[in-house]
């Protein structure tokens, strides 16, 4: 196939979905595909793995000098990363790197594009922000109409290069590369599988597992080969991936991360985490790619098959209160709406007399919108957030209290003080970074502080694709909504009722996961294993595989399970 050129009209002839958020689960095959593809022969189990860990939280969570490194700035969930791709267009890869501009906010720890030209994958990654990844030259090197995308967030203090997405890998029919958001629930026991089949691994991230999957299955044609691995995987996955002459876009049956697609004036379909990025590069978005889809582009056009198994539609719902972009189109649903209604919620169900409503940056301000307009109060900006702050910095002798929040954030005196002030959070996980800006706040002059949290309390962690600490560290799950307003020192508190969220989510909300206010795991781990999160450090030649899971503490919480394994 040429691979300059191309012509896209038989593009126009697609097979697209309604927009429905669970497709029919009998969609019709291609004449490539003569039957569905048969369910695998379960895996071999494995005897239970061993940690070396003798003391799980304090080894898991390693005091850091670095107040970056600190609680500070671990106290909010993170977005492990963020996908694109791109089918069709002369300018692929810049087209590529813009898109992960705009999707910087889901990972900053290392970025990488693939694109291929004359049926040659051509990769380049990095660690780091995109900008500091990518620079023209570099982007000469990767030519070709196609290409793929990934920003990264890690669990790792220093992030491994190699495990920097995306990843290329060749087999004996071809090479293919793939980038992932989400979180595989059965990685260790589907890794095992494949080290006791004679798989060698390169990298600890268990989007490795996909390609092997493909490389050791005998299936023909290759998208029989994608959807075989799929169907042995659990979990979250939204993944692009890349051959010499395809793109393959596919989500998990469940529907837990994003992932829409897009169309540019000259033709070429874009794939990506967020309608932001298809906003930055001028491709109208079409549609979300539906739970269990797999929808292949090439020189024929666009084929959508509805491969995957049937599952009720479980989306993340904290992409519409922290991870996406307000300008983003999430779900189906317009993020900023969202997030604007939730503090109009807490104006009306936890009202309190002040005088300004504040909001802490970036992702409370929607919500402080919302609850300012409901409760008929100014909205100022109480706190002003510094965009200059990296990771590593000279930290005076003199011990400073509250050094890391204060070098992101600083108070406005005029606004605070003397003042009634409600200030508006999206979440709190650990509790330390919200007593720390109440306490900023009290300094600069504010006669009064009531935390409003446009989130139910975070009682769980998350399997799929979240990075958020362990049980035992989200303070509401050690304490009532009383105990943690005296943790943190404010004079009110109060969370958005989940019940609300349900209300508002309407006939929508059993289709989205709120497992980590809830305790209702769509997807349980397998064998009780989960990621470690925080601070766990994996810098390529001291780090292992399994000495980055841990015991799920599932009797440290209520936990719930909900729909078949």
């Amino acid at each position: 196939m040429a691979t300059t050129n191309l012509s896209f009209s038989p593009i126009n002839k697609t097979h697209l979905f309604s927009s429905h958020p669970n497709p029919p689960p009998n969609f019709p095959y291609p004449k490539t595909l003569q039957k569905p593809y048969s369910s695998p022969a379960k895996l071999p189990s494995h005897p239970p793995f061993k940690l070396s860990s003798k003391n799980p939280i304090s080894d898991f969570f390693p005091h850091s000098p670095n107040p970056l490194l600190d609680s500070d700035s671990d106290d909010k969930p993170r977005e492990e990363c963020g996908v694109v791709g791109i089918y069709g267009d002369p300018e692929a890869s810049r087209l590529c790197y813009l898109a992960l501009h705009a999707l910087q906010h889901r990972g900053q720890e290392g970025a990488g594009i693939v694109s291929v030209e004359n049926k040659v994958l051509q990769s380049i990654t990095g660690i780091g922000l995109v900008s500091d990844v990518f620079n023209s030259s570099k982007l000469d090197q990767l030519r070709g109409p196609h290409a793929i995308g990934h920003v990264r967030y890690s669990t790792a203090g220093s992030s491994m290069l190699k495990n920097v997405q995306p990843f290329v890998a060749g087999y004996r029919f071809g090479s293919v590369g793939v980038a992932h958001n989400g979180n595989l629930v059965n990685y260790l026991a589907l890794r095992h599988m494949l080290e006791d089949q004679g798989s060698i691994f390169n990298t600890s991230s268990d989007t490795e597992v996909v390609l092997h999957l493909i490389a050791i299955s005998k299936l023909r044609p290759f998208l029989l080969r994608i959807v075989g691995a799929c169907e042995q995987l659990e979990g979250a996955y939204s993944m692009v991936f890349l051959t010499e002459d395809k793109l393959v876009a596919v989500r998990d049956p469940y529907g837990f991360r994003p992932l829409v697609m897009g169309r540019r004036k000259n033709g070429a379909v874009v794939f990506a985490s967020e309608t932001c990025a298809l906003d930055l590069i001028e491709a109208n978005y079409e549609r979300e790619v539906n739970p269990g889809e797999v929808v292949v582009v090439d020189s024929d056009g666009i084929s959508s098959l509805c491969l995957l198994p049937h599952r009720d539609r479980k989306a993340c719902v904290f992409e519409h209160i922290y991870f996406s972009l307000p300008n983003s189109i999430v779900f189906g649903r317009s993020v900023y709406d969202s997030r604007h209604a939730f503090g109009e919620i807490l104006a009306t169900e936890a009202p309190v007399d002040c005088d300004v409503v504040i909001a802490v940056p970036d992702s409370g301000v929607v919500a402080a919108l919302g609850y300012a307009a409901k409760a008929k109060v100014p909205f100022q900006q109480g706190l002003i957030r510094s965009h200059y702050v990296g990771r590593t910095f000279i930290e005076p002798s003199q011990k400073i209290r509250d050094f890391g929040v204060k070098l992101k954030l600083a108070p406005v005196r005029a606004v605070l003080e003397g003042k009634r002030v409600v200030v508006v959070d999206d979440s709190i996980v650990r509790g330390t970074t919200s007593s720390k800006i109440v306490r900023l706040l009290k300094e600069a002059g504010a006669k009064e502080v009531h935390m409003r949290i446009a989130s139910p309390p975070i009682i769980g962690s998350c399997y799929y694709g979240v990075d958020t600490p362990s049980p035992e560290e989200l303070i509401s799950n050690r304490m009532n909504v009383e105990e943690v307003r005296e943790f943190i020192g404010s004079d009110s508190l109060a969370f958005l009722p989940l019940e609300s969220l349900r209300k508002l989510l309407g006939d929508e909300a059993p289709t989205f996961c709120d497992a980590c206010f809830s305790g209702n795991y769509p997807v349980p781990p397998k064998k009780s294993k989960i990621k470690r999160v925080g601070d766990f450090v994996d810098d390529g030649l001291n780090g292992s595989v399994d000495s980055g899971w841990t015991d799920a503490p599932l009797n440290q919480m209520p936990v719930k399970i909900n729909g078949p394994v």
